[in-house]
C-alpha cells in the first residue's frame, strides 16, 4: 500500500469540505432547485393521519374535442409532477402559464392532435385514522388556448 501524496490528500480533503458545506448550506436555506445540495420538499413531511391528500395533475381537451390526461414526465411535456406542484401559485394566479404546456407537447408530440384547454386539478384525498374516508375534484385553473394550432407561436 502507498500512502498518497500532500497534493492528492489535499485535493481529496477541498473536495469533502466543499461538499460537505454544499450540503449545510442546501439543508439550512435550500429547495427543490439545489437538490442534490438540499431536501426534495416532495418527500420531507409527514401526512397527518386525520388530514387530507392532494394530488396533482393536468388535463386537457384536444382539438378533436377528446379529453386526455397531460403527461407531466420528461418523455411528455419535459416537465415533472413536482416541478408543477413547485409553481402551483403561479398556475393558479395566472392560468395563461398552462399555455406553456401546451406549447411543450406540440413540440414534442407534433404527430398528436393538439391542446385547445387546459385545465389544473388536484385530486383530494381525506383522511381520518389514516385511512381515506371521502375523494374529491378541486379544478385549481382552467385556461383556453387563443391557437391550438400554435400555441406561444410554437411550431409554424
Amino acid at each position: 500500500m502507498r500512502r498518497l501524496q500532500t497534493p492528492a490528500r489535499w485535493w481529496r480533503s477541498a473536495a469533502a469540505v466543499s461538499f460537505t458545506v454544499l450540503l449545510a448550506l442546501g439543508t439550512l436555506q435550500g429547495n427543490d432547485d439545489r437538490w442534490p445540495f438540499a431536501p426534495m420538499s416532495q418527500y420531507a413531511f409527514g401526512v397527518d393521519l386525520d388530514g387530507e391528500i392532494r394530488s396533482t395533475h393536468v388535463e386537457a381537451v384536444t382539438v378533436d374535442g377528446a379529453e386526455v390526461g397531460v403527461r407531466l414526465s420528461p418523455g411528455g411535456v419535459g416537465l415533472r409532477r413536482a416541478e408543477v406542484e413547485g409553481q402551483l401559485r403561479r398556475f393558479v394566479d395566472d392560468p395563461a402559464l398552462l399555455e406553456a404546456i401546451a406549447a411543450a407537447h406540440a413540440r414534442r408530440h407534433p404527430g398528436d392532435p393538439r391542446y385547445a384547454e387546459l385545465v389544473l386539478v388536484q385530486d383530494v384525498s381525506d383522511l381520518a385514522g389514516g385511512r381515506v374516508v371521502s375523494t374529491r375534484r378541486e379544478e385549481l385553473a382552467r385556461w383556453s388556448v387563443p391557437d391550438p394550432q400554435h400555441p406561444l407561436g410554437c411550431c409554424r
